[in-house]
């Protein structure tokens, strides 16, 4: 296995809400049915500067479907950095990163 300690940009991602969810396509619409619950627990946690600003999303039997994260300092477009590892003779993705702090607009301002 050959490992890259690189990090390499592979694009960004526009955020409108504030914050990103990390979540399987196919688990799409159970992250969509709790939403509200969601962005609510994240509000009231973005009060508390000492908080953990991430939710575990889980479905009706309690499987995590999803991670959603608020943004460090809300909508933007962030850039998203990617680390490769060969691994079986084929190049793979071994960990991906957003870069959420400076903001990419405003650095450590609140965007207006």
């Amino acid at each position: 296995m050959t490992e890259s300690t690189e990090w390499q940009r592979i694009g960004q991602v526009p955020v409108d809400t504030g914050q990103l969810a990390l979540v399987d396509p196919m688990n799409l619409a159970d992250v969509s049915q709790h939403e509200d619950a969601v962005q609510s627990r994240l509000e009231v946690e973005d009060s508390d500067p000492a908080s953990m600003t991430y939710e575990l999303v889980t479905n009706e039997i309690g499987v995590a479907v999803s991670l959603v994260l608020s943004t460090g300092l809300g909508d933007g477009v962030y850039p998203v950095e990617a680390r490769f590892e060969e691994v079986e003779g084929a190049v793979r993705i071994a960990d991906v990163r957003v870069r959420f702090l400076p903001h990419p607009v405003t650095g450590y301002e609140l965007p207006r």
